[in-house]
């Protein structure tokens, strides 16, 4: 208890490892209460105490995911799921948008951990180890709900996660979330195990509830992500789990299922391209079709469509959707229908929908109606235009680089009664740095208009700077050269400003601009002086004698250190620029070596890849938020098949197909699949890499 008491947390750990090795669960599950007692002791008085402790708060992730997966094993081996779930919702650890837990990182935790049986040690038994690693998907769910409020983030926190989960392409981690909840008590709200709850059936006292609900935006998230991501089989299985809940609702009077799980179909099909499937949808919503016409409803029994048909909110959706396939007359023919129904008193149309017809018009290219529907705002009970409404006609006139046009609609802004908000300002940047030819112009118009947002006490963001640095690298049909010295001085500023620092996209678009304008790169070199954030060398391994030389690579290396030392988890493509970039060429071993290191993290190779170049030990490399992916395999691969060959690039190249072979995420998962399928073609590709590996023999 003195290691809990003094906070040590990797004294905890090891202690709680012993009380485990020692047949004492209970012991460590003490233990680990203690620490987190003197954890919250130790806080400052003037935080709230009613919300989720931080227990990685200034901590980096993996010392923290360690404990506590030793924490969910001893749960595990006392069967006691409910006090693990309490436990959970106790405290926080991670983001309400990422995952926290990494499942084979558990695994190897779980399966390595010696048992004592008398004096002799051995495996633990393998329910405990199966039953910890489904439970670590429970923690996952649990983690800093506080008795269902969700913490900072809301009622719909596990919403949000999955949300997240789904818009990043992690359909499989989402997907194990999502059965999780099912088995957590959704299905089953009267099981001894439940502890999650459908949200009108969760019980409530005193206005708080008492088990933490699954609420009507985790269906919406669900439904609507696994269309968009084209995997109807999943959001089939959802909907047949929506009928299911249906006789449990009944009871409490509540429609069921909710529009806005109807709005989340047809926004999935949208999402995917389907109108066939939406225009179905929309039929069954209207009453002409029954419901068991609705594609996904083959198995499922019970459902209606609302009494009331589509609402507003579905109306919207279904525009959008006709202007998303071109099918312009048929969203005017919708709207038209709710202006007649506006005229007669019916409904009121909101503004978001005036802004969606607006949008769909301006991306449709059918300007004049959409300058007409602007000037019809504001009268005969239409709503009148808000900043979001000049906002859709600026970014249209923005993408035709229309100037005249722009200046004209922002005059506009004063007589409405409009503030121009950040999103105005980013806009106006975008394009005055998109056809600016020389980088003083570029730099004058960033001065000018951050003056006037100053002037207007609107506060830059960071999706300003990341706007202004995608401009200042934009060329594609462009005479005049990437602005590279305005957007590195912009990236320092962002590095060196905390309310502007950089998001993982920010790295991505700074790092591809970097790699792929390596020419231009070596010319700003010699003209303008580096920002001090990429004057700084990339760490030199302790078997490197000469600092790495100054080009368009080192600046990017740059990037990935500061992403390393921020803990910022890099986008895939960011990844894969790297990895293309790195391994490129065999023979040169510090840029090589560095290659296989992010490569080594891409596939969740756990340290097999960087071995083999005798990469340090202790260099922190960030693992991707979804396991590797075909992309990720055939981007290795083909670098090292292109790669100009070494003894070194060989033996990395056999040490890729042997981690191929063997991992999870590799050939049992993704060889095999239909040809239609994107990871079909890695077939060709590891048997060009074994090819190559014989020639070379």
């Amino acid at each position: 208890m003195n290691a809990a008491e003094r906070m040590d947390m990797l004294g905890v750990q090891g202690w709680m490892k012993v009380e485990m090795l020692c047949g004492n669960p209970v012991g460590a599950i003490q233990l680990f209460h203690a620490y987190v007692a003197a954890r919250r002791r130790a806080r400052a008085q003037t935080e709230s105490m009613q919300e989720p402790h931080l227990l990685d708060a200034g901590q980096r992730r993996e010392p923290v995911r360690d404990m506590i997966e030793v924490l969910i094993l001893a749960y595990a081996t006392e069967q006691d799921l409910h006090g693990l779930v309490h436990t959970m919702q106790s405290f926080d650890v991670g983001t309400h948008t990422e995952l926290f837990f990494d499942l084979a990182h558990s695994q190897r935790q779980f399966t390595k951990l010696p048992w004592l049986r008398g004096n002799a040690a051995f495996k633990l038994p393998a329910d405990v180890c199966e039953r910890a690693l489904d439970w670590v998907s429970h923690a996952e769910l649990a983690r800093g709900l506080l008795d269902g409020s969700g913490g900072h983030a809301g009622p719909n926190r596990i919403a949000r996660l999955l949300g997240s989960l789904l818009a990043r392409g992690d359909v499989p981690s989402a997907w194990r979330l999502y059965q999780t909840a099912m088995r957590a008590g959704v299905l089953q709200p009267t099981s001894p195990a439940a502890w999650l709850a459908q949200e009108q059936l969760a019980p409530q006292e005193r206005e708080r509830r008492l088990l933490p609900a699954w609420t009507d935006s985790a269906w919406v998230v669900c439904l609507s992500g696994f269309l968009a991501a084209d995997r109807r089989d999943l959001a089939a299985q959802v909907w047949e789990d929506l009928a299911a809940v249906q006789p449990l609702v009944a009871a409490t009077g509540a429609e069921w299922p909710p529009v806005a799980v109807w709005n989340a179909v047809l926004d999935g099909f949208s999402r995917c391209g389907d109108m066939a499937s939406v225009q179905a949808t929309w039929h069954v919503l209207q009453g002409h079709l029954p419901v068991e016409r609705m594609p996904l409803s083959h198995r499922a029994k019970g459902l209606r469509a609302p009494p009331d048909g589509p609402d507003l909110v579905c109306y919207t959706t279904m525009m959008s959707a006709l202007f998303r396939a071109r099918q312009v007359d048929m969203a005017m023919t919708l709207h038209n229908e709710l202006q007649a129904k506006q005229a007669r008193q019916e409904l009121r149309i909101p503004i978001e929908t005036y802004n969606a017809v607006l949008h769909g018009l301006c991306v449709s290219r059918r300007t004049e109606e959409a300058y007409a529907l602007l000037r019809s705002m504001g009268r005969n009970g239409v709503p009148a235009p808000t900043i979001t409404t000049i906002n859709v006609v600026l970014r249209a006139q923005a993408r035709q680089k229309n100037l005249p046009a722009m200046a004209a609609t922002l005059r506009q802004i004063l007589p409405l009664g409009l503030r121009p908000d950040v999103i105005t300002f980013t806009t106006v940047l975008d394009t005055l740095l998109r056809v600016a030819t020389q980088p003083a112009a570029a730099e004058q118009a960033v001065d000018q208009v951050m003056q006037i947002m100053q002037s207007m006490h609107v506060q830059p963001n960071s999706i300003t700077f990341t706007a202004m640095i995608k401009a200042c690298l934009h060329t594609k049909g462009d005479l005049h050269q990437p602005r590279l010295p305005v957007a590195l001085q912009l990236m320092h500023t962002m590095c060196t400003n905390v309310k502007l620092a950089p998001t993982p996209v920010t790295m991505e678009i700074m790092t591809e601009g970097l790699l792929q304008n390596e020419r231009f790169v070596e010319t700003m070199l010699m003209e303008y002086p580096l920002p001090s954030t990429f004057q700084r060398a990339p760490v030199m391994w302790p078997d490197e004698q000469h600092e790495m030389p100054l080009h368009a690579t080192r600046l990017a290396l740059v990037l990935w250190q500061l992403m390393m030392d921020w803990s910022m988890t890099p986008t895939n493509d960011t990844y894969l620029l790297l990895v293309r970039t790195l391994l490129k060429d065999g023979t040169n071993h510090v840029l090589f070596r560095r290659g296989v290191l992010i490569a080594d993290a891409l596939l969740y190779a756990q340290g097999s890849l960087s071995a083999l170049v005798n990469a340090p030990t202790n260099l922190y490399v960030i693992l991707p938020s979804t396991p590797p992916a075909s992309a990720s395999w055939s981007a290795v691969l083909r670098a090292l098949i292109r790669s100009r060959p070494s003894d070194l690039s060989r033996r990395v190249l056999h040490g890729v197909l042997l981690h191929f072979a063997q991992s999870p995420h590799g050939e049992q998962a993704l060889i095999g699949l239909q040809a239609a399928n994107p990871a079909a073609h890695l077939t060709a590709l590891v048997e060009q890499a074994r090819h190559k590996l014989g020639r070379c023999s």
